[in-house]
């Protein structure tokens, strides 16, 4: 997988120059979403173009978290205290991870879009009202551009899709990242879609954090 739109705050900008740990935050982000090949086994991520929404999204998203986690000792489903405590409504936060050095804390938040255009503007919100509470101190979207979310499940969204909105998280700290396939080809085999064809693994939630404190 490769890496192929950005769109970073000026906010963003300013703390990836100044704070060696955003900018480690940034840099196991970038790496998880690259770490992803197809078909497994090969040194590239190939995607089979034979028709239009013939391949699942899942599996990427699976692949990327994989690293994440078991890499990076990030979480997944962190809740935000203004949503789960004061308005009681609102899910968590799909990845998550607390950086220290020298005292100094920073909380990252990502979400992995893989839903439609509704879902984005969700996760954009959610993040953005973490981000105004204080609870988190920069804020990752990631999603496909539009020339491989054409191959992948129905109404997946896409980077240029929400690309107009991204304006309304200026004054934050925020990056988008499009990401896309480094070949096309119809021959290699479709990626499954939903969890089918995935191992099974043990996910590192954030509640099994806090209750093992």
């Amino acid at each position: 997988m490769k890496i192929e739109k950005e769109f970073i705050t000026d906010e963003a900008k300013e703390l990836l120059l100044t704070d060696s740990i955003i900018l480690q935050a940034y840099n196991e982000v970038k790496t998880s979403i690259c770490s992803p090949v197809w078909p497994m086994k090969s040194k590239i991520f190939t995607i089979n173009n034979i028709e239009k929404n013939c391949n699942g999204v899942v599996p990427i998203k699976e692949l990327c978290y994989t690293l994440l986690e078991e890499t990076y000792n990030w979480y997944r489903e962190k809740p935000l205290d203004v949503l789960k405590l004061e308005k009681k409504k609102g899910g968590p936060i799909d990845v998550y991870k607390e950086f220290i050095k020298n005292n100094d804390l920073k909380r990252v938040g990502m979400e992995f879009e893989t839903g439609n255009i509704s879902s984005a503007h969700r996760s954009m919100n959610k993040l953005l009202l973490g981000l105004k509470r204080g609870e988190i101190d920069l804020a990752v979207i990631l999603m496909p551009i539009k020339q491989l979310a054409y191959y992948l499940t129905d109404r997946v969204t896409n980077f240029e899709e929400l690309e107009p909105y991204f304006e309304l998280t200026e004054g934050h700290p925020f990056i988008f990242i499009g990401f896309n396939a480094e070949a096309y080809d119809p021959n290699v085999p479709l990626i499954p879609k939903g969890s089918d064809g995935m191992s099974k693994r043990s996910i590192k939630k954030w509640k099994d954090k806090i209750g093992n404190k």
